[in-house]
This record gives C-alpha cells, structure tokens and sequence, in this order.
C-alpha cells in the first residue's frame, strides 16, 4: 500500500510541476522584456528596453545616476518592431566577451534578447566588428532608442557641430576637454583634458554621445 501511494504522489507532483511553471512564469505584457541594451563606461551609461505592452525605456546619462525617459508604441508599432526582431536569425551567433578597444570613455554592451521562450545574452564591445544579423538586430535598438525624446530639456552638442582645433567640450561627467585635431584617419578627434591629465581619441560619429555642450570657441 505504501509503494502505491507513492507512485501515486510522484505522479501527483509530476502532473503539477507544468502547472507551477505556467504559475511562476511572468504573465503581465509589462513585465516581460522583450529586448535590452545596456551601454556601460565609466562616463556614462546608456540602455533601451522593449517590453512586451509596447513600452520602451531609456536610461541614459552617469552611470550612477541615469536620466530615465519613456515611450509607448501604438499596437501597430509594436508589431512591426517585433517582426523585425523576429526576422533575424541568431542562432548562430555565440556569446562572447567584449574585446578590441578598450578605455574608461569606450562602452562595454550587453544585449538581451527573447527568442520564443529563450533569453539570449550577447556582449560586446562598441567598436567591435559584429555579425550582420546581430548589427541589425541593434540597428533595430537605435531605432527603439529614436521613439524616445531623450534630450527634452537636455544639453547637447550644436546640430550639425563640425569640431575646430581649440573647441572645448563638456563631457558627460562635466569634465572639459579642448579639441588638438583629428586623428590620422580623419575619421576621430584627439581632445586633451582642460583639468586632468587624459588625451583622448573619439570618433567623429561618437562625439555627441561622449560630449553634451560647446563650452567655448577661438575666434578664427
């Protein structure tokens, strides 16, 4: 008899575990992320995320203390946003630490991302060069990103801003650094800092994500 009843109890428990699964598993459209992307440095911090009711999140600003924004997208948005996620196939594509340039000003990512039932965690470094299926699938991040208005009432570097020897920025940190000139490529900017001992090599189309003011300017 007791043999019995505890096949009878295993298979009890058996029948239940699915049940206590679809129980424990979130439910709620605003509690499942759906994408994130989280952008960390030492100087600033920046991440968006998609949850599955249609809002997205950015937090961007010091890393310790991150200017949080919201949007909502309408159900068509949403919808076209996750066939784009959807149409992307990763599954090839491992995780891996971040590696190529490294510095306190170059940001270290994280992307999480919900395949059916699966999160899949990738990290990489800012100047990498990534995959093709999983550039797009941050290209589709950027653009998350664009839903919401993070410079409402912000500072930022002028439209359009062309740097000039001799400019001087503000960093993210409030730290200030003047511009020597470009790099040997054209393509990036060597900064000096104005009150601490730090050269650095930002490429051009980094600087408004680096710097947020023009603090001042030589007279040509």
């Amino acid at each position: 008899m007791s043999s019995i009843s505890a096949r009878s109890l295993s298979l009890l428990l058996l029948l239940a575990l699915p049940a206590a699964a679809e129980m424990a598993a979130p439910t709620d459209p605003r509690s499942i992320i759906l994408l994130r992307r989280d952008c960390r440095s030492e100087i600033g911090r920046h991440e968006v995320t998609l949850f599955a009711n249609g809002t997205v999140r950015l937090r961007e600003g010091l890393p310790q203390d991150p200017k949080m924004t919201l949007a909502e997208l309408n159900p068509e948005e949403l919808a076209a946003f996750r066939a784009r996620l959807a149409g992307e196939d990763l599954s090839e594509v491992e995780e891996r630490a971040p590696g190529g340039v490294e510095g306190a000003w170059v940001e270290s990512c994280v992307l999480e991302l919900l395949r059916g039932d699966e999160l899949r965690r990738f990290r990489y470094g800012r100047y990498e060069s990534l995959p093709l299926t999983l550039s797009r699938v941050l290209t589709v991040a950027d653009d998350l990103a664009a839903q919401v208005d993070p410079r409402a009432g912000a500072q930022h570097l002028p439209a359009g801003y062309i740097p000039r020897t001799g400019d001087v920025l503000r960093r993210v940190d409030g730290e200030l650094f003047e511009v020597r000139g470009q790099t040997a490529d054209k393509q990036g900017v060597e900064l000096a800092g104005v009150q601490v001992p730090l050269t650095l090599y930002v490429p051009k189309s980094e600087l408004s994500k680096e710097f947020v003011a023009l603090e001042s300017r030589r007279q040509p």
